[in-house]
């Protein structure tokens, strides 16, 4: 499908995305290290914050690389889990 496509809405009009999968988004260096290091040095947070966003980014960018490699999806989709 194109773009800007005239269709696009109606492909898109029923859809219920109840089952959206766990957003990461802040939660992903929280849920792999100790409470113990959150808090505790100012350096270290800046640090955790910035690796979070390093990982968050490459995560998405995974899902980019699925849409792209797979000739079933239309290439602008953006609604992959």
């Amino acid at each position: 499908m194109i773009r800007n496509s005239l269709y696009q809405t109606v492909y898109n009009r029923k859809d219920k995305r109840l089952h959206l999968g766990y957003m990461y988004k802040n939660n992903l260096m929280k849920r792999v290290l100790s409470n113990q290091m959150f808090g505790a040095n100012p350096i270290l947070d800046s640090f955790i914050a910035y690796i979070e966003a390093y990982l968050y980014e490459h995560i998405e960018a995974v899902k980019q690389i699925k849409i792209f490699a797979n000739p079933a999806l239309d290439k602008n989709e953006n609604r992959l889990n």
